[in-house]
Protein backbone atom coordinates (compact mmCIF):
# COMPACT_ATOMS: atom_id res chain seq x y z
CA UNK A 1 0.00 0.00 0.00
CA UNK A 2 3.07 2.54 1.03
CA UNK A 3 4.66 1.75 -2.66
CA UNK A 4 1.50 2.04 -4.31
CA UNK A 5 0.80 5.97 -1.99
CA UNK A 6 4.51 6.71 -3.40
CA UNK A 7 4.47 5.81 -6.78
CA UNK A 8 1.32 7.84 -6.89
CA UNK A 9 2.58 11.02 -5.22
CA UNK A 10 6.06 11.30 -7.81
CA UNK A 11 4.15 13.20 -10.64
CA UNK A 12 2.95 15.48 -8.50
CA UNK A 13 6.19 15.97 -6.30
CA UNK A 14 8.21 16.53 -9.79
CA UNK A 15 6.04 19.36 -11.01
CA UNK A 16 6.38 20.74 -7.43
CA UNK A 17 9.86 20.71 -7.86
CA UNK A 18 9.78 22.48 -11.48
CA UNK A 19 7.30 25.41 -10.12
CA UNK A 20 9.99 26.23 -7.42
CA UNK A 21 12.95 26.27 -9.01
CA UNK A 22 14.14 29.21 -11.40
CA UNK A 23 14.12 28.45 -15.25
CA UNK A 24 18.07 28.31 -16.58
CA UNK A 25 18.10 31.25 -18.18
CA UNK A 26 17.06 33.34 -15.32
CA UNK A 27 14.35 35.03 -16.96
CA UNK A 28 11.29 32.94 -15.16
CA UNK A 29 10.22 32.45 -11.45
CA UNK A 30 10.39 35.01 -8.28
CA UNK A 31 14.24 36.05 -8.96
CA UNK A 32 15.01 36.83 -12.81
CA UNK A 33 18.47 38.35 -14.33
CA UNK A 34 19.44 39.64 -17.70
CA UNK A 35 22.48 40.08 -19.07
CA UNK A 36 22.27 43.98 -21.84
CA UNK A 37 24.42 44.68 -24.29
CA UNK A 38 24.67 47.90 -26.39
CA UNK A 39 27.88 49.75 -27.97
CA UNK A 40 28.36 52.88 -26.38
CA UNK A 41 30.90 55.86 -28.44
CA UNK A 42 32.50 52.89 -29.83
CA UNK A 43 32.77 50.84 -26.65
CA UNK A 44 31.06 47.43 -25.81
CA UNK A 45 28.92 48.35 -22.47
CA UNK A 46 27.41 44.84 -20.69
CA UNK A 47 24.92 45.39 -18.02
CA UNK A 48 23.91 43.11 -15.23
CA UNK A 49 20.06 43.33 -14.67
CA UNK A 50 18.35 41.65 -11.65
CA UNK A 51 14.35 41.66 -11.66
CA UNK A 52 12.58 40.30 -8.40
CA UNK A 53 8.65 39.83 -7.83
CA UNK A 54 8.84 40.88 -4.61
CA UNK A 55 11.63 42.57 -2.28
CA UNK A 56 14.76 40.76 -1.90
CA UNK A 57 18.36 41.13 -0.70
CA UNK A 58 20.80 38.88 -2.18
CA UNK A 59 24.80 38.94 -3.89
CA UNK A 60 25.33 39.01 -7.32
CA UNK A 61 28.65 37.92 -9.56
CA UNK A 62 29.27 38.89 -12.81
CA UNK A 63 32.22 37.70 -14.54
CA UNK A 64 33.10 38.48 -18.34
CA UNK A 65 35.99 37.40 -20.38
CA UNK A 66 37.24 37.48 -23.18
CA UNK A 67 38.42 40.27 -25.96
CA UNK A 68 40.04 40.85 -29.24
CA UNK A 69 43.12 39.00 -30.87
CA UNK A 70 45.67 41.65 -29.17
CA UNK A 71 43.50 42.55 -26.18
CA UNK A 72 41.82 40.12 -23.50
CA UNK A 73 39.88 41.01 -20.58
CA UNK A 74 38.91 39.12 -17.50
CA UNK A 75 36.72 40.91 -15.13
CA UNK A 76 35.00 40.13 -11.92
CA UNK A 77 32.63 42.41 -10.11
CA UNK A 78 29.84 41.23 -7.25
CA UNK A 79 28.42 42.67 -4.45
CA UNK A 80 25.11 43.04 -2.44
CA UNK A 81 21.84 43.95 -4.26
CA UNK A 82 18.21 44.83 -3.20
CA UNK A 83 15.39 43.98 -5.85
CA UNK A 84 12.56 46.28 -5.61
CA UNK A 85 9.14 44.15 -6.87
CA UNK A 86 8.50 44.83 -10.32
CA UNK A 87 11.55 46.75 -11.19
CA UNK A 88 14.68 46.21 -13.55
CA UNK A 89 17.57 47.39 -11.58
CA UNK A 90 21.38 47.12 -12.52
CA UNK A 91 23.51 45.63 -10.54
CA UNK A 92 27.12 45.69 -12.44
CA UNK A 93 28.43 47.56 -15.48
CA UNK A 94 31.20 46.94 -17.64
CA UNK A 95 32.87 48.99 -20.60
CA UNK A 96 34.78 47.17 -22.95
CA UNK A 97 36.87 47.79 -25.84
CA UNK A 98 34.86 47.49 -29.40
CA UNK A 99 35.06 44.32 -32.01
CA UNK A 100 36.17 41.59 -29.38
CA UNK A 101 33.98 38.33 -28.36
CA UNK A 102 32.94 38.31 -24.60
CA UNK A 103 31.51 35.84 -22.45
CA UNK A 104 29.34 37.42 -19.57
CA UNK A 105 27.35 35.42 -16.98
CA UNK A 106 25.63 36.64 -14.17
CA UNK A 107 24.70 35.02 -10.87
CA UNK A 108 22.34 35.90 -8.40
CA UNK A 109 21.66 34.48 -4.72
CA UNK A 110 19.09 35.54 -2.55
CA UNK A 111 18.41 33.49 0.67
CA UNK A 112 16.96 30.37 -0.81
CA UNK A 113 15.97 31.70 -4.39
CA UNK A 114 19.13 31.82 -7.31
CA UNK A 115 19.21 32.37 -10.57
CA UNK A 116 22.02 33.36 -13.62
CA UNK A 117 21.87 34.04 -17.21
CA UNK A 118 25.06 34.22 -19.66
CA UNK A 119 25.07 35.89 -22.92
CA UNK A 120 28.29 35.66 -25.63
CA UNK A 121 28.37 39.49 -26.95
CA UNK A 122 30.06 40.72 -29.79
CA UNK A 123 32.32 39.12 -32.56
CA UNK A 124 31.13 36.56 -34.88
CA UNK A 125 28.75 33.51 -33.19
Amino acid sequence: MKNRVLVALLPLLSVIGAAAASAPDGKDGPLGCELRAATQNGRTVIEAVVRADRALRGIYRLDVEGGASADSARIRQGGEFDARPGAAETLGRVVLASGGRYEARLRLDAGRLAASCAAFVGGPV
